[in-house]
């Protein structure tokens, strides 16, 4: 827990990174941002070769278990994200959306449709405005990628969590999270009430788009020991359950989707993925379908 909260300041990462911050929705009074880097380099006029050219985008979502972290939290921002969009002189488009416990599943995934509009519709205007137009979107060249939860979030139409309903995350049994202290089962409860409250004073909805405190990781981490994380998605068999969506005919995109789950993941089981694993095989045969390596976390 520590390190999270103690490499929240750390931005040295970012270094070789221009970045612009702007609101791309508002809901109930509160904003929403996206942070937008690109490479340094593309402000050099020795480098006319790649300003010249529009730039390849990757829109890249936190991760956070849905309830904590930020576009530029640190600790969730891996390094061969910006690597690679160094190496691409690439656009990373880094966007903030709604957090559970506070906001529903739809409203989160309302976030992701929201941004994906703005992404199209906005984002050339912004880099035209902010650089002056050196640097420029190439919108047909879109990669999206996310850690962890922010996986669920980047191919949600083609990956979201496999079952939100599987036992795993919704029958209360106490499990270790990454060798964790056990926090108290009522944690979850007892956030909900707080909100509530709130709500009845303030008269307006509570919206959480940002969070990266020592509480708000133990909430997190709580609602993953004490597998109440399901009980936070809809009953309904809608949009967020992947499996009855591929009984109804969705299928995955043609090699255009890589999932790396680590055997020892604590949090989202590797099991899940098995389970996705055979119902392809069943009825996508010819789908090329590989999921595990040594680890602990799942990276799309």
């Amino acid at each position: 827990m520590d390190n999270l909260t103690l490499g929240a300041t750390d931005l040295s990462r970012f270094e070789t990174f221009s970045i612009i911050s702007v609101d791309y929705k508002t809901v109930d009074g509160h904003k929403i941002t996206v942070d937008v880097l690109y490479p340094k380099s593309l402000n050099d006029p020795s480098q006319e070769h790649l300003v010249s050219v529009p730039r390849p985008v990757l829109l890249r979502y936190h991760g956070g278990g849905l309830i904590a972290g930020y576009s530029l939290f640190p600790p969730f921002f891996s390094p061969w994200y910006l690597e690679l969009a160094q190496e691409h002189a690439a656009i990373i488009v880094s966007p903030n959306y709604r957090l559970l416990p506070e906001s529903s599943v739809l409203e989160v995934l309302e976030d992701v449709e929201d941004h994906w509009q703005w992404l199209h519709q906005s984002l050339p205007m912004l880099l035209q405005r902010e650089t002056n137009g050196t640097v420029k979107a190439d919108l047909s060249r879109v990669m999206t990628i996310g850690d962890s939860a922010g996986g669920i979030r980047a191919v949600n139409a083609v990956y979201p969590m496999v079952n939100p309903k599987a036992p795993y995350f919704s029958n209360g049994q106490q499990r270790p999270v990454f060798n964790l202290p056990t926090y108290p089962p009522d944690t979850l409860r007892l956030h909900l009430e707080k909100v509530k409250r709130q709500e009845a004073i303030m008269q307006e909805p509570v919206v959480i788009s940002a969070a990266a405190d020592a509480d708000r990781f133990q909430l997190m981490f709580a609602t993953c020991q004490h597998g109440q994380l399901g009980q936070l998605f809809p009953p309904s068999p809608i949009s967020p359950y992947l499996l009855e969506r591929i009984d109804a005919g969705a299928r995955f995109p043609r090699g255009g989707v890589l999932i790396l789950h680590g055997r020892d993941d604590s949090v989202a089981p590797v099991e899940e993925s098995y389970v996705l694993q055979r119902k392809l095989a069943q009825v996508d045969p010819s789908l090329n379908f590989s999921t595990c390596r040594a680890g602990w976390r799942t990276w799309i």
